[in-house]
């Protein structure tokens, strides 16, 4: 109830407090001519959303190269960047403490521009960012509500579209076209994390590099959860089809997870992880990855590896989130619920997944 009250009255605030600062023209995109000194972006939210921009981010990087560009990032993404050059980070957190910590080094970064990037609707912690670090423009896509005054309303295509394209066209705002034909994709990793894998990986069997089928239990939404009884099936199934099963878990689940390979024979589980980075660091090293609709989809992608995605058949899935520029399979359910999925159309999509990569080679 508390977060529900602080999220209104920052709303009536950003609303009503803020009226003032109604430009009086507002920009679909900012003149070639107006130089960007300092950038801020806004991508406070889950893993997977900052997977899906942090390509189209350093191409923002490339196309300002004499520009700072800084990022107000979350404490889930933040380690996202952590061997990223060329980005000044900025921590946001809803407890007060660090929310106005954030908001005074905002401040101090002292940006030409901020960018909203929610897009299909304004974000008011956006705007209040962008008022408060004394950014002269504010820009945003032109979406559904277009409830606060940015200055600078990008035009975004009609119709369902995957949100890289849509990152893609809001960031082309800035003034400067974005080719995206060789992104540069791949997730960062230091040596201490592709050395816990490999270690991992001398452990079990270097032989089982690139041919395990990774199988993700975990997810941040109970209505993405498939259940321990139906992985277990599928497991089975990978097993005495002659491959290797490897299930992927939160700290959370990992005891959910040593369940199912002591039920399954011939099934791993990873070593416990301290950063998303180190689960990165084995999911590259896949022949396929399993999961429901999370931010291993878009880490696998980042990798070029294939995705078998477990998807919620909701609206505001399709296609935003599916798996961008990788082979793919998914698997949608019409109730919202993953788990409704059953096991013969989940063997059935990795079945097809499975023979399509294999006659690539």
């Amino acid at each position: 109830m508390l977060k529900r009250l602080e999220s209104v009255g920052r709303r009536a605030l950003a609303k009503h407090g803020f009226s003032r600062f109604q430009p009086d023209r507002v920009l679909e995109k900012i003149p070639i001519s107006v130089k960007l000194n300092r950038i801020l972006l806004m991508r406070w939210d889950a893993i997977g959303d900052m997977m899906v921009s942090l390509p189209f981010f350093r191409k923002v990087r490339e196309l300002f190269p004499e520009a700072s560009i800084g990022i107000v990032v979350s404490k889930r993404n933040l380690p996202l960047l952590k061997h990223e050059e060329g980005f000044h980070s900025i921590l946001y957190d809803s407890s007060p403490p660090i929310y106005l910590r954030s908001l005074i080094l905002a401040r101090r970064f002292r940006p030409d521009v901020i960018v909203d990037t929610r897009m299909h609707y304004d974000s008011t912690t956006s705007f209040i960012y962008g008022v408060v670090s004394g950014a002269g423009l504010r820009l945003s896509a032109s979406n559904r509500d277009n409830r606060l005054p940015f200055s600078v309303r990008v035009p975004m295509p009609e119709g369902k579209q995957h949100f890289a394209l849509l990152t893609k066209v809001l960031l082309e705002g800035l003034g400067k076209n974005i080719d995206d034909t060789r992104l540069d994709r791949t997730l960062r990793l230091s040596a201490e994390e592709n050395g816990f894998a490999d270690a991992f990986w001398r452990d079990t069997g270097l032989s089982l590099r690139k041919e395990v089928i990774g199988v993700n239990i975990s997810a941040g939404n109970s209505s993405r959860i498939w259940g321990s009884e139906k992985t277990a099936e599928l497991c089975s199934f990978i097993v005495n089809s002659g491959n290797t099963p490897l299930v992927f878990s939160t700290p959370d689940d990992r005891y959910e997870a040593v369940l199912i390979s002591e039920a399954v024979p011939g099934t791993m589980v990873i070593p416990e992880c301290r950063t998303v980075l180190h689960a990165a660091a084995l999911v590259k090293d896949l022949k396929i990855i399993i999961t429901p609709d999370t931010a291993l989809v878009h880490i696998a992608a980042s990798y070029e590896i294939p995705v078998l995605g477990l998807f919620p058949q909701r609206e505001e899935h399709m296609p935003l989130w599916y798996p961008w520029k990788v082979d793919h399979e998914l698997i949608r359910t019409h109730t919202g619920m993953v788990k409704d999925i059953s096991v013969p159309d989940v063997i059935a999509g990795y079945t097809e997944l499975l023979e399509r990569i294999s006659s690539d080679f």
